[in-house]
């Protein structure tokens, strides 16, 4: 048995399945992974954006392909995290979807002892039995201990001396964000909400762990003490 790490799986949401990539229009996600390695994030999404601008006909409902992203995200934490294994979701587990849509998706999950860290986008499911029954524990914030490490803060958010936005619409949940994000007490943190590229987190002590940062994929907790061991923090 492991313990693994993940955040923002954004199941039904399509705004972030679309700047993710997983659209209906051609060329589609092939050409949204070579801009994002080519150009970076920032064009990749610009060019999502003006697609759906230019077209009259589309939204973000239209144009994302809601499925095949949360077929995507489910099957890469299926390929790695197994019945037995603990998995963390650290918040933002759907969206603009409905709360049978999201019980399907955290169904399908192999998983049997997922705990949630809950986000600015889980208020709307949190007190819904279809899927809250479905975790071993739904809390604000929390923390656990990693062989190697100690304690280790769990939030969605950074610590909130380095709080940061990261996607279209982030600064509407400001104030939720930081009346949430705990203080930085000299202790690792875990986190995600900002949808960054790459695990860096705003110093050392902390470490993204969403899906965007480790391609779309989950983090063990070895790969969590490696990082650390890498920054000098252990």
């Amino acid at each position: 048995m492991t313990t693994w790490f993940t955040t923002d799986t954004h199941f039904g949401h399509p705004l972030v399945s679309a700047l993710r990539g997983y659209t209906k229009f051609d060329p589609g996600r092939q050409h949204y992974c070579e801009l994002l390695e080519s150009q970076g994030l920032q064009a990749a999404h610009e060019w999502v954006e003006q697609t759906v601008q230019d077209d009259r006909r589309l939204s973000y409902g239209k144009a994302a392909d809601t499925d095949a992203h949360d077929e995507a995200i489910i099957n890469n934490l299926n390929s790695s995290v197994q019945a037995d294994d603990v998995l963390w979701i650290l918040g933002d587990l759907g969206f603009r979807t409905s709360i049978d849509h999201l019980a399907e998706c955290v169904n399908a999950l192999n998983c049997q002892n997922i705990r949630v860290v809950l986000g600015n986008h889980d208020g709307w499911w949190k007190n819904d039995s279809k899927v809250r029954d479905r975790f071993l524990s739904v809390t604000a914030n929390d923390a656990t201990t990693i062989s190697g490490i100690g304690v280790v803060n769990l939030s969605h958010f950074p610590y909130r001396e380095t709080l940061s936005f990261g996607w279209p619409g982030d600064e509407r949940f400001s104030n939720d964000a930081l009346s949430r994000a705990p203080y930085d007490v000299d202790t690792p943190l875990l986190y995600g909400h900002t949808h960054q590229l790459t695990p860096d987190g705003p110093d050392d002590l902390q470490v993204n762990v969403g899906l965007d940062a480790w391609n779309l994929q989950p983090v063990s907790k070895q790969q969590v003490v490696d990082w650390f061991t890498a920054k000098n923090v252990l």
